[in-house]
C-alpha cells in the first residue's frame, strides 16, 4: 500500500510542476512570437517563454506588476509556455454588463462593445481611421478632419443651415455675389 501512496505522491508533485504562475521581469516583441522573461520561484527565472496570444491580438503588458501563468510542455520545466498575462496593478477594465467586451490600454484608453448596440472609443489624445496607410479620419477634442470626399445621401446642416434647402439674401444679376447661406 505504501508503495501505491509513494507513486501518488509522485503523481502529484509532477502535475502540480505543470502549471506556474510568474512574475513578467522582460518582454521581447521583436520575433514572430512575442517571449517573456518569467521569475516562477525565487532564483528561478526562465528567459525566452513564449507568449500564446489568440490571432488577431497583440499586447505588450506593462511590466510593473504583471503576471502570468506558464504551462510546461510535457511536464518539461525548460520548455515552458505562457499563457495569459495581465497586469492587475496598472488597467483593469471593469463594471462590464454581462456579454460586453473591452480592448483597453494602461492609459485607460478603450475601445468598448456595449450589449450589441453601441460601439464606444475612449481615446487619449485622437483616433485615427487608416485605409491603406493613409489617414482617411482623425478625431481630436478640438474636431474632425476627413481626408478625402464627402459624399452624403441626406441633408447635412451645418449650424441651423441646411445644405439642400438654404437661400441667399442679397441676391444680384449678373456675374456680382449674393450673400451669404441663411437658414
Amino acid at each position: 500500500m505504501e508503495d501505491i501512496h509513494d507513486h501518488l505522491d509522485h503523481l502529484h508533485q509532477l502535475l502540480r510542476t505543470q502549471i506556474l504562475r510568474g512574475v513578467v521581469t522582460a518582454v521581447d516583441d521583436t520575433g514572430a512570437s512575442q517571449m517573456l522573461t518569467v521569475r516562477t520561484h525565487y532564483g528561478i527565472v526562465r528567459a525566452q517563454v513564449e507568449w500564446a496570444q489568440p490571432f488577431g491580438f497583440g499586447s505588450h503588458v506593462p511590466l510593473d506588476g504583471a503576471v502570468v501563468h506558464v504551462f510546461a510542455n510535457g511536464g518539461d520545466p525548460s520548455d515552458l509556455v505562457a499563457l495569459v498575462a495581465h497586469n492587475p496593478s496598472v488597467a483593469r477594465m471593469g463594471d462590464l454588463a454581462e456579454g460586453e467586451t473591452v480592448l483597453y490600454d494602461r492609459l485607460g484608453q478603450a475601445v468598448y462593445l456595449k450589449a450589441g448596440a453601441i460601439v464606444q472609443v475612449d481615446a487619449a489624445q485622437q483616433m485615427v481611421v487608416r485605409v491603406a496607410g493613409q489617414p482617411v479620419l482623425t478625431v481630436t477634442a478640438s474636431g474632425v478632419q476627413v481626408q478625402g470626399t464627402i459624399t452624403a445621401t441626406e441633408d447635412v446642416v451645418a449650424g441651423q443651415i441646411s445644405l439642400q434647402s438654404h437661400v441667399h439674401g442679397n441676391v444680384q444679376q449678373g456675374g456680382d455675389l449674393t450673400g451669404k447661406p441663411q437658414d
